[in-house]
């Protein structure tokens, strides 16, 4: 590392006009960089200010690195600025401390960089620090080329004074260009010198939106080249890639090679093992010292050494197909803005990796050493780079990568949903998925050194991505396990577990649509309404193939359902096609669909018409209708259908069993949720009594309180809502233990809790609600309904209140003589129809019109056949009318909901 004044070449900005008074932590950024031959010289002047303890500590130890075989580190200046007054480090003795330090090992890179690190003595909050230095960069490989390819300061950074300036002798042949959005540059000849130089910080660049291509949203830079062309970056880099003796007869590598030509004639087979070798046997080490940027290192290295960075790897591989008569050769690209590469300029900057093109049978195919898990079946893949120069002793120009729709589907997904417990039951789930090529041999990779315990959480992740499209709390796995097998390159993934009913009701019908398709999500929600975003297009992304399989199955004795929307159809939007065939046999539903797109850009013109294609896709998802015969959750205590559980409970069993102790409380809530919706009271009970045990919370409190009110419990209920309201005090929880205490007979206690949380605001209502009710089971009905009239008037757009005066008439008989035109106001007025239309049955039955009851009832139950309160008035209303099958319901109810049949008892319902 040297220690010089600056060059003379530079143009260096005088102390004096720095200004340390500004608050700019960046009080100056000169870059100036000058093209000498075949070096490049880099001078960098920069100050800081140390306004703060914080800016101390980060700005307190400069750090600079270089490639000591490309050039030298000469530093200039080390100086603190503190009022008005320059302090001089390096005179007083400071020197740097060079060190060796790789900073990409974990990324698997060696680059031969040296850093040299100071801790500036002395250094004060306030004072600017300014640090000025000069590099040299001359690189074998480029022949006396010489390329810049610089960042340039962008707001919101400020920066008192910033430039960055390229130079070179006047007639020497220099492209050069700045941007995106550079401003104007100023570009002058002097003395002999061509200048161009850019004021900084550049404007802020206007904000993209989402889904342009990688180029719109480049780092401004300022490039300059001495190449004249891309036919020249490859004529230059041709040699690196020669293979003129690169296998010599009798050595490893052609041993390798004989293995491969042996196994079979044909050359797809042969390109596939030539890359499987390539890919597996060699482990990725970028070995950038000693000219290594550029030149990769020889194939025999490679393989003796097994390993080697991507430069490396195609050149072995390129070898190796060539010895086995595959016409090959190297190309660059860029890996992660391929699409920008016809903005840059013509030098290597332009690229971060190489690959190998190769010609089989008049078929482009684009193979990386650096990737894994390429296979005969994934052979023909194309990668995403969009572009690509063949490196070539003649040279060639910038070439398109043509993309390809793959051959096989990069993942399968098969999902069976198993619905044959009942459309009000929880599904079970099976979801496999398989993934080939790249995804495939890294999960096969993270699974080989996953312990049990990573296993198992890889799993959970899986199952929730698969069973969050089914379920929105995500699910439950019951059991998984993840496979690899090395020979295709196959990765498989198989989760079992439970979700919620895939059925929810629509129009009075239970439908179940098939919502794990992805179809069934798709979106195609790009902005392009500000005028400057007008002609940007919407980045398609690479090609791609993934095919879906859904299974449902539905109850072997209950036929009817209905296949809706389009299960056979075909669409294309967005470059995408989307084909899917459905087809339901008996009781088994299968849909499979395959999307392909070949990816690229949309013009921005096209997005509305896209974007109404994929709408109309996903309106025409398939979906099952459920006959209205099918059976319903409250009745699966009865012997027809209890069976039918057996297998929803043992999946919860196992899912239980699969956490430890302490961590059983969201699947036990989760089955005591089945419980309680089938009526198994006495199962959730024991449910809630474990999550108690586990993680006592209001909510377990509140909703086992719920199960022993509908038990008949009531004073174990009120126990269980006191400690829910003091784990959480909230007026809803208040609210529940009032109305149980009012049940109970313990009126005043409630009416005393109910005016300490009626705070008079939107919880107002429900408030006057239980009060009424509190009021109507101490025999103090007409009370509790002149509370109920007077929340009427004073929210007369409220219409469920006319449904609550209704109900609360023909519970507690009061106000009769005008009971049925308040009911009757309901339900012309009702925006739930199945809750007035009970309400009004149950009024029916105060007035001794059971037929008008029996009707409402009916036709409640038809908008909702799930609402049990209107079943049980259902089965009394036809037991008085003398209808046999009433009877047996009754007796079903009073066995299983003895709560319920309490309450009706209560309003006259014996």
């Amino acid at each position: 590392m040297l220690y010089e004044p600056a060059p003379k070449w530079v143009e260096v900005r005088d102390a004096a006009k720095i200004d340390t008074s500004s608050s700019t932590a960046l009080t100056l950024l000169d870059v100036q960089q000058r093209i000498e031959g075949d070096t490049l010289k880099v001078y960098v002047d920069q100050a800081y200010k140390l306004g703060s303890p914080e800016a101390l500590t980060q700005g307190g130890t400069s750090t600079a690195s270089w490639m000591p075989d490309k050039g030298d580190l000469t530093v200039h200046r080390v100086e603190i600025l503190r009022g008005g007054k320059v302090i001089d480090v390096l005179k007083g003795g400071a020197r740097y401390q060079v060190l060796r330090r790789e900073r990409g090992l974990e990324q698997r890179q060696i680059d031969g960089l040296l850093t040299a690190t100071l801790a500036i003595p002395g250094l004060q909050v306030g004072d600017v620090l300014r640090i000025a230095y000069s590099q040299t960069t001359r690189d074998k490989a480029l022949q006396g080329r010489v390329q810049i390819d610089m960042p340039l300061l962008t707001l919101p950074v400020e920066a008192g004074f910033a430039r960055s300036s390229v130079s070179w002798p006047e007639g020497v042949a220099v492209k050069w260009q700045a941007g995106p959005a550079a401003g104007a540059p100023v570009e002058t000849v002097k003395d002999g010198w061509h200048t161009v130089n850019v004021v900084l910080p550049l404007a802020k660049r206007e904000e993209m939106p989402a889904g342009v291509p990688s180029r719109f949203t480049r780092q401004p830079t300022l490039e300059a080249t001495t190449f004249a062309s891309w036919d020249e970056v490859s004529r230059v880099f041709a040699p690196l890639y020669s293979t003129k003796d690169a296998i010599p007869a009798g050595s490893p590598l052609a041993a390798e090679v004989a293995k491969i030509a042996a196994a079979s004639p044909d050359p797809l087979t042969r390109a596939a093992l030539a890359t499987r070798l390539v890919q597996d046997q060699v482990s990725y080490l970028l070995n950038g010292m000693a000219g290594g940027n550029y030149v990769p290192q020889a194939p025999a290295e490679t393989w003796t050494s097994r390993y080697g960075d991507c430069k490396a790897k195609s050149l072995l591989l390129l070898s190796l197909l060539e010895a086995l008569g595959i016409k090959a050769e190297a190309v660059t690209v860029n890996s992660r803005s391929g699409d920008a590469v016809p903005d840059s300029l013509p030098m290597p900057a332009a690229f971060d990796h190489v690959i190998v093109r190769a010609e089989i049978a008049g078929t482009t195919y684009w193979l990386d050493g650096t990737a894994t898990g390429t296979r005969l079946a994934t052979l023909a893949d194309v990668p995403p780079f969009r572009h690509a120069l063949p490196i070539r002793a003649e040279g060639a120009p910038l070439m398109a990568i043509a993309p390809r729709v793959p051959q096989q589907p990069s993942g399968v997904v098969k999902m069976t949903i198993d619905q044959r417990a009942g459309i009000d039951i929880p599904a079970l789930v099976t979801a496999t998925t398989t993934f080939q090529g790249m995804l495939g041999s890294n999960l096969g990779a993270a699974l080989a050194q996953a312990s049990a315990e990573q296993k198992k959480q890889i799993i959970d992740g899986f199952a929730q991505s698969m069973f969050g499209v089914l379920s929105s709390n995500g699910g439950l796995v019951t059991e998984g396990d993840m496979t690899f097998d090395a020979e295709t390159g196959t990765a498989t993934a198989t989760v079992k577990g439970i979700v919620t009913t895939q059925f929810t009701s629509r129009d009075g019908t239970k439908r179940l649509d098939l919502s794990g398709l992805s179809s069934a999500n798709e979106a195609f929600e790009f902005d392009r309404s500000r005028a400057s975003w007008k002609a940007l297009p919407v980045d398609l992304g690479a090609a791609r193939r993934m095919r879906e399989e859904v299974e449902v199955l539905l109850p072997v004795d209950e036929p009817g359902f209905k296949l809706g929307g389009r299960p056979d159809y075909e669409a294309t939007y967005a470059g995408m096609t989307v084909t899917r065939k459905g087809v339901l046999e008996g009781q088994r539903l299968v849909v499979t669909e395959e999307h392909a797109s070949l990816g690229g850009e949309l013009p921005a013109a096209e997005i509305p018409a896209e974007k109404a294609k994929a709408l109309r896709l996903k309106n025409t998802i398939p979906f099952l209708t459920a006959p209205l015969t099918a059976a319903r959750a409250w009745r699966y205590q009865s012997p027809a259908l209890k069976p039918r559980l057996v297998p929803v409970e043992e999946a919860y069993a196992k899912a239980i069993a699969r956490e430890p102790v302490a961590e059983q409380a969201t699947a036990l809530v989760a089955r005591a949720g089945l419980r309680a919706g089938t009526y198994d009271l006495t199962g959730a009970l024991a449910d809630y009594d474990k999550v108690i045990a586990i993680a006592p919370d209001a909510a377990s409190y509140m909703r086992r309180g719920y199960l022993k009110r509908q038990l008949g419990r009531v004073d174990e209920a009120i126990a269980d809502l006191r400690e829910a309201l003091k784990l959480s005090p909230s007026v809803d929880s208040a609210l529940t233990l009032a109305d149980t205490l009012g049940y109970a007979g313990k009126s005043e206690e409630a009416l005393k809790l109910l005016a300490e949380y009626d705070d008079m605001g939107d919880e107002h209502s429900s408030v006057v609600q239980v009060r009424s009710d509190v009021l109507g089971y101490a025999g103090k009905g007409t009370d509790g309904l002149k509370e109920i009239d007077a929340l009427i008037e004073e929210k007369p757009g409220d219409t469920s209140l006319l449904n609550a005066s209704c109900w609360y008439r023909a519970r507690f008989r009061v106000g009769t003589e005008g009971m049925m035109d308040v009911c009757n106001q309901a339900v012309e007025r009702a925006s739930n129809a199945s809750a007035v239309l009970d309400s009004r049955a149950m009024a029916g039955i105060a007035s001794g019109n059971l037929v008008a009851a029996l009707a409402d009832a009916e036709a409640a139950l038809k908008i909702a056949p799930g609402q049990v309160s209107t079943q049980y008035l259902r089965a009394w209303i036809g037991n008085a009318l003398g209808k046999p099958e009433a009877k047996a319901d009754l007796a079903y109810f009073r066995k299983v909901m003895p709560g319920l049949v309490a309450d009706y008892a209560r309003y006259g319902l014996k």
